[in-house]
C-alpha cells in the first residue's frame, strides 16, 4: 500500500464516511442503472452489483433488503468501516450483501464474479487514490461485458469556490498538520467564506455541516479534481465510453437558458462541446455519469409499435404525492415534474405504484381502456413518461430486480 493510499485509509479511519443517519441511494438501483444500456436478451440471472469504496455501507444495507434478486459487495480499505458494515449486515439478516476488505490499486485484493459484474458503483471514491486510472482500469476489468459503471469524481469547475478556500486555510495553518488540529480553524475560515466565497453556490452552509461531511469536504488528505476534457480521457485510457449524467437534466442547455435564439445557436454544438458550456456557465461539482465498455451504446429509444410488448415499471427514484388541492406531485431526483395537464398520465402513474412487479404495456392499455381512455391516448401517456424518466423500461431477464 503507497504512502497515499495509507495515509486516506488513516483519514476515513478517523472520519468514517458517510455521517450517522445519512443514507443516499438513488444512485443504486442496478435494474434502472442498467436500462440506460443496451443490452442483448439473456437467460434469467441474477445481476451481481459491486460498490468500490463502500465505506460504511449504509446505502447498500439500504437497498440489499430492497433488491432481493441482486447479490451486493462492498469493498473498502477503511478496515474499521468494513467490519462494522459486515456485522450490521449480519444482525439485519441480508444474506444477499458482503463487505470485504480490499484496495482499488491492489487488483489481487479486489473480488471477481463469474462473468463479471453487471453494475459497479464508485461514488467519490477514484479522487482520492494516487492512481485515479490505475483504480478505474482494475474496475473496467471487473465488469461484465454489458456491464455499467456508475462513477462521480470531484469537478474542478464547479470545486473551485471550496479550492479557493482549501488554498486560504494552508496558508494559514498547513496541510502537513494533522486534521483535528486544523479542525477548529477550518470551521472558522468556513463561517467567514459562507457571505462571500461560498455564497449563493453549491458550498454555501458548510461551515454548519456536520463533523464527518465537515472533514471530508475541507480536511482531506487527497484529491483529485477533473474537467470534462481530462474525465473523457481518463474513461477512454481505462477502456470506457461515456453513456450519460444520472441525472442529464443537471446538463441540458434549457435547464440554464430561456432565450430561444441563443438556444438555436447552441443546439448546433456537438453534445461535448454543450456539456463544456454547461460546464463553464453553472457550478457542477461532481460529474456523476454512467459508463460502460467501449463497445458499448446508450438504450435506443422506445418506438411507439413497442410499447404494447415492453416491460415497463415506476422508476424507483420518484416520489409521488396525491393531493386534493394540486393533483399528483411527482419528484425525480430532487426535481419537480409537473403532469396534471394530462389525465392519462396520472392514470397511469398510479396504476404503476400499485403493481410493484411492472407491468407491459399491453396490460396497462386493458386496464385504462376500461376507464374510456383510448389506446391512442394511453400509448402516447406511456412515451410522454418513459421519456421524462418517470417510468423506465427493464430488462426481461431482469424480472423484478428493480423493487
Amino acid at each position: 500500500m503507497d504512502k497515499i493510499t495509507t495515509e486516506v485509509r488513516a483519514f476515513y479511519e478517523a472520519y468514517p464516511y458517510p455521517p450517522e443517519g445519512q443514507v443516499d441511494c438513488d444512485g443504486y438501483h442496478g435494474s434502472l442503472l442498467l436500462s440506460y444500456l443496451q443490452r442483448s436478451a439473456g437467460k434469467l440471472t441474477r445481476l451481481q452489483l459491486l460498490e468500490a469504496g463502500c465505506g460504511r455501507g449504509v446505502n447498500l444495507q439500504a437497498m440489499a433488503g430492497r433488491q432481493t434478486e441482486v447479490d451486493f459487495t462492498g469493498i473498502d480499505i477503511n478496515r474499521i468501516a468494513v467490519q462494522e458494515a459486515a456485522q450490521r449486515s449480519k444482525r439485519l439478516g441480508l444474506v444477499n450483501l458482503q463487505f470485504l476488505l480490499a484496495d482499488l490499486l491492489d487488483r489481487q485484493s479486489l473480488p471477481g464474479v463469474s462473468g463479471g459484474y453487471d453494475i459497479i458503483l464508485s461514488y467519490g471514491v477514484l479522487h482520492h487514490l494516487s492512481d485515479p486510472l490505475q483504480g478505474l482500469q482494475h474496475l473496467t476489468d471487473l465488469l461484465a461485458s454489458d456491464g455499467v459503471i456508475a462513477l462521480m469524481l470531484d469537478g474542478s469547475y464547479g470545486r473551485q469556490p471550496l479550492d479557493r478556500y482549501l488554498q486560504a486555510l494552508d496558508l494559514i495553518q498547513p496541510m502537513s498538520q494533522s486534521g483535528s488540529d486544523r479542525l477548529p480553524l477550518a470551521r472558522a475560515l468556513a463561517h467567514a467564506a459562507e457571505e462571500q466565497l461560498f455564497k449563493g453556490n453549491y458550498w454555501q452552509g458548510t461551515s454548519h455541516v456536520d463533523k464527518i461531511e465537515f472533514a471530508d469536504r475541507c480536511l482531506h488528505v487527497h484529491q483529485t479534481s477533473y474537467d470534462l476534457t481530462a474525465l473523457w480521457q481518463l474513461l477512454d485510457s481505462a477502456g470506457l465510453r461515456f453513456i450519460r449524467w444520472l441525472e442529464p437534466n443537471d446538463w441540458s442547455l434549457h435547464s440554464i437558458i430561456d432565450d430561444q435564439d441563443l438556444l438555436n445557436r447552441l443546439e448546433l454544438l456537438d453534445e461535448f462541446n454543450r456539456y463544456q458550456l454547461i460546464e463553464r456557465l453553472t457550478y457542477r461539482p461532481k460529474l456523476t455519469l454512467l459508463a460502460a465498455h467501449q463497445g458499448s451504446i446508450p438504450r435506443s429509444p422506445l418506438l411507439t409499435n413497442q410499447i404494447a410488448s415492453s416491460q415497463f415499471a415506476l422508476n424507483p427514484q420518484l416520489h409521488l404525492n396525491r393531493h386534493e388541492e394540486n393533483g399528483l406531485t411527482c419528484t425525480l431526483r430532487r426535481r419537480h415534474i409537473d403532469i396534471n395537464h394530462n389525465p392519462c398520465c396520472q392514470n397511469i402513474l398510479q396504476k404503476a405504484a400499485q403493481l410493484p412487479l411492472g407491468f407491459t404495456g399491453q396490460k396497462m392499455i386493458d386496464m385504462l381502456i376500461k376507464q374510456d381512455f383510448e389506446t391512442q391516448q394511453i400509448l402516447q401517456g406511456i412515451q410522454e413518461l418513459v421519456e421524462n424518466e418517470l417510468l423506465y423500461r427493464p430488462h426481461p431477464e431482469h424480472g423484478n430486480a428493480h423493487q
